[in-house]
C-alpha cells in the first residue's frame, strides 16, 4: 500500500511540474519511470557502491575544467554535470552518518565535495542551482545533529551566492510563468508528503537507503520553495529533464526501501 502511495506521490510532483504536456516531455517521463524501476530491481550495495565512480567522475569533470575553462559544453552535457556533481555530494553525505568519521575528516571530505561541485556549476554556468543545495545541506546536518560542521557550509553557501552574482546570475526574478494555481499547490503538497514519508522512513530505520531519499526530496522541497516561493530565478523546476533525473533515484529507493529488499 505504500509503495502504491510513494508512486502516486511521485507522479503527482512531476504532474504539477510538467506546465504543458509534448511528446518530449512524455517520452522524458515515461524514461524516468523505467529508469526509477530499474533503481528499485538494483540490490542496495549496487546504489551505496555508485558514489565511488560518481565522485571520481566530478573530480575528473573539475580537472577538466581547471585547465579547459573555456571549453564548448553543450546543453546536455551542462545538465548530466549538475547530476554527477549533485549525486556524488548526495551518495557520500547520506552514507556519512554510517561511517562515524571524526570531525576533521568530514569537514574536509564536505568541503573537497563542495568546491569540486561548485566549479563544475560555474563553470557550466549554473552555479546559482547549489544556494538552494547548500541551505538544503545546512538543514539536514542540523537533523542529523552535525551541528559544528554548519558554519563551514554556510561560510561556502555565502561565497557561491557572491560568486553567482559577480558571474551575473540574478537571484530572483518574476518566477515560473504558466504555473498554474492548482500545479502550485499540487507541487507543494506532493514535495510535502514525500518528504514527510521519508523522514518517518529515517525514524524508523536510520541507514543509507532511507538517508538517501529524505535528504533528496528535502532538497527537492527546498528548490520547489524557493522558485514558486521566493521566486528564485533558476532551480530544478526551470529544467524538465534535471527535475525528474534528479527526483528518479530517490522514488526508486525509497520503494526499494518500502519493499524491505536489500
Amino acid at each position: 500500500m505504500k509503495e502504491v502511495l510513494i508512486t502516486i506521490l511521485s507522479l503527482l510532483l512531476v504532474y504539477g511540474f510538467l506546465r504543458e504536456y509534448t511528446v518530449a516531455k512524455i517520452l522524458i517521463v515515461v524514461a524516468g519511470a523505467a529508469a526509477g524501476y530499474a533503481i528499485f530491481r538494483l540490490p542496495r550495495r549496487s546504489i551505496e557502491a555508485m558514489k565511488y565512480p560518481l565522485i571520481v567522475i566530478s573530480f575528473m569533470v573539475t580537472v577538466l575544467f581547471f585547465f579547459y575553462p573555456r571549453l564548448a559544453i553543450p546543453e546536455a552535457a551542462r545538465m548530466a554535470v549538475v547530476f554527477v556533481s549533485f549525486y556524488a555530494f548526495i551518495l557520500y553525505l547520506t552514507g556519512m552518518e554510517e561511517k562515524g568519521q571524526d570531525l576533521f575528516k568530514e569537514i574536509t571530505a564536505l568541503s573537497i565535495l563542495f568546491f569540486s561541485s561548485g566549479f563544475n556549476l560555474y563553470i557550466t554556468g549554473k552555479l546559482v542551482l547549489m544556494i538552494s543545495f547548500a541551505a538544503t545541506l545546512i538543514l539536514f546536518l542540523f537533523i542529523i545533529g552535525r551541528y559544528r560542521i554548519i558554519p563551514f557550509i554556510a561560510a561556502y553557501a555565502c561565497f557561491t551566492a557572491f560568486m553567482a552574482y559577480r558571474q551575473g546570475a540574478g537571484l530572483t526574478g518574476s518566477g515560473l510563468t504558466g504555473l498554474a494555481e492548482i500545479n502550485r499547490y499540487i507541487l507543494l503538497g506532493s514535495a510535502f508528503a514525500l518528504l514527510v514519508t521519508s523522514f518517518a522512513l529515517v525514524m524508523k530505520k536510520s541507514s543509507f537507503s532511507t538517508m538517501l531519499p529524505f535528504f533528496g526530496f528535502l532538497y527537492v522541497a527546498m528548490d520547489i520553495l524557493f522558485v514558486a516561493g521566493v521566486r528564485f530565478s533558476t532551480g530544478l523546476l526551470y529544467q524538465p529533464v534535471l527535475f525528474i533525473a534528479i527526483l528518479t533515484p530517490l522514488a526508486g529507493t525509497m520503494l526499494k526501501t518500502e519493499r524491505g529488499k536489500s
